[in-house]
């Protein structure tokens, strides 16, 4: 009863789950699908679309890795190999806050020294998480479109001080 519920039934008799994730995805790979540096799904969502348990997805990413067929960045998941390929993802919502202010500010709405929202009002107007709100604005930080003055606020930065156009 056990054996059963972790294979499935292929064209020679039983197939383990996790060998039916992993032709999927080289499957998916082959038929470009998936692409050389394209982010797969995430483990839950592979867990759903194969009705598999985590382990047994887990597994299945631990011989396509072992194959060198993906690769797996810690925290942020499993991309298609091979490692040095540019990865090709969703980009994450801190990121999307991120671009919409530097848009903002490309365009003139925001103005240098100008103070950008609290981290209260980022939580409220994007509904995310404190993490985020921080996040996004340590990017626009380290991209050089703001600054921060403790305990005052984060501003805009001069205009001497944006990231070059590449």
């Amino acid at each position: 009863m056990y054996a059963s519920a972790m294979t499935k039934r292929g064209p020679r008799g039983p197939v383990p789950i996790y060998q039916v994730i992993i032709k999927a995805i080289k499957d998916d790979i082959a038929a470009g699908t998936l692409r050389p540096g394209q982010a797969l799904p995430t483990e839950a969502e592979m867990c759903t679309i194969h009705q598999a348990s985590r382990l047994t997805v887990r597994r299945a990413l631990e011989v396509l890795r072992e194959e060198d067929v993906i690769y797996t960045v810690r925290a942020e998941g499993s991309y298609v190999g091979p490692r040095d390929a540019p990865q090709i993802r969703e980009p994450w919502e801190f990121e999307k806050i991120a671009s919409e202010f530097a848009d903002r500010i490309k365009r003139g709405d925001l103005k240098p020294d100008e103070v950008l929202p609290s981290q209260s009002e980022l939580i409220e107007q994007y509904g995310v998480a404190k993490k985020t709100a921080r996040a996004a604005m340590a990017l626009l930080r380290d991209q050089g479109w703001v600054y921060t003055v403790p305990t005052i606020g984060t501003f805009v930065a001069s205009r001497d001080k944006w990231p070059t156009e590449s």
